[in-house]
């Protein structure tokens, strides 16, 4: 009799502690792609786990991803149920329309231009920070404050308003909310933002929300409610993301003590270091998930129509095929950027490079500044949210 063996359940449920799945790791080294069930509903997927199927994932246009914000999709995302005019759910040609009037507004100029006051930003909270007794808490002194500060600087968000959008970005970041919630959190941030884009279209300033209002192609502009979504998912993103990524760095460089030495003899390493980091951390699960148009080939493994496609990309930067000796930590790696943390493709991470300027020159100033700084507790001992989408600390306590 043959036993039946038992699909994989996804998300794997691997603890935060650890800066990757093992599991995902052992289901890699048989196959690029596999099957699962979803651990909310039981649905069955197709996970892509290696590089160059996550990579293919990502670029295909027979992959959808606006049948997720359906309630009869075969996978979807409560947060994103109803939401169609963000961009990263839109497909071409949709997508090409309005990721083209984004990225004609948020260039990377616009965010070179805001490095004197990062920089001016980052030592006003150390000089606070070095005032504290040992150990202290490096996320609510230094990490948290930096990311939301810089966004809503990049926005053009008044500081007094500031609080009430940090609290919105961690309640969309929460792994489970009540629907109700969920819908509370969209009213008031969309709200608030709607009111945000009628103040700067009657007194433009120097900021990315005029410059998304104001941006043209063609006669081309954005929707209001493409204006209203979008600014918040920059917003939400620009805050989580680079905290969380910033804070599990820490963590990683004080596990690899001979790497962050390398990193504090050598600042210009910051760069690499910075890409290793994006590469070697698991921050988020997956990617969102894709539903196949019509049959297809991935990677050489079969996908019919109407299966539902999901990329693991933090298990894809640890393929032996592209990466050597995947799950070594090192900074000096030649090929660390390689890594697909921001995605591939037309819908490559359109705050990727304000992600990677806040990083490094957060890492920089920290190793300059602070050459001691290492984590004060034992691994058992750090507190990790329960309740994230994320991979995220709830504090971080060091010394110097």
């Amino acid at each position: 009799m043959t036993v039946m063996q038992a699909l994989p359940t996804f998300p794997f449920g691997t603890p935060p502690t650890l800066s990757t799945d093992p599991e995902g790791l052992r289901l890699l080294d048989g196959s690029s792609v596999v099957r699962a069930r979803m651990a909310e509903d039981g649905k069955e997927v197709l996970l892509t786990l290696g590089y160059h199927a996550t990579r293919q994932s990502m670029t295909d246009p027979r992959l959808l991803r606006e049948p997720v914000t359906r309630p009869d999709a075969p996978v979807t995302l409560p947060a994103l149920v109803g939401v169609t005019d963000v961009v990263s759910v839109m497909d071409a040609p949709r997508h090409t329309r309005v990721r083209r009037l984004m990225a004609g507004a948020f260039t990377p100029r616009m965010v070179d231009r805001l490095r004197p006051r990062i920089q001016s930003v980052m030592d006003d909270l150390l000089d606070g920070f070095a005032q504290y007794s040992k150990p202290a808490d490096l996320i609510t002194s230094f990490i948290a404050p930096l990311p939301i500060t810089v966004i809503c600087e990049l926005l053009g968000v008044p500081e007094a308003d500031r609080s009430d959008l940090r609290q919105w970005a961690e309640r969309f970041m929460a792994a489970s909310v009540p629907p109700e919630q969920m819908a509370e959190t969209h009213r008031e941030m969309g709200g608030y933002l709607a009111g945000l884009i009628t103040d700067k279209r009657a007194h433009p300033a120097d900021d990315l929300t005029t410059a998304l209002v104001q941006i043209t192609d063609e006669g081309d502009r954005l929707t209001e409610a493409e204006l209203v979504i979008n600014i918040q998912t920059l917003l939400v993103a620009g805050y989580e993301t680079t905290l969380n990524q910033l804070a599990n760095g820490i963590v990683t460089l004080s596990r690899n003590p001979s790497q962050f030495d390398l990193l504090r003899a050598d600042p210009s390493l910051t760069g690499n270091a910075v890409e290793e980091l994006l590469r070697y951390d698991k921050l988020i699960t997956s990617t969102i998930p894709r539903i196949a148009a019509e049959d297809l080939d991935l990677d050489g493994h079969p996908v019919r129509a109407g299966e539902a496609v999901v990329g693991v990309p933090h298990i894809a930067n640890r393929d032996p095929a592209v990466f050597a000796d995947p799950n070594r930590f090192d900074i000096t790696r030649p090929n660390a950027a390689q890594h697909i943390s921001f995605t591939h493709g037309p819908h490559f991470c359109v705050g990727a490079h304000l992600a990677r300027t806040e990083l490094r020159m957060a890492l920089e100033t920290l190793v300059t500044r602070l050459p001691d700084l290492t984590v004060a507790v034992a691994d058992e001992e750090l507190e990790w949210k329960a309740n994230s989408l994320n991979r995220a600390l709830r504090r971080l306590p060091v010394t110097w």
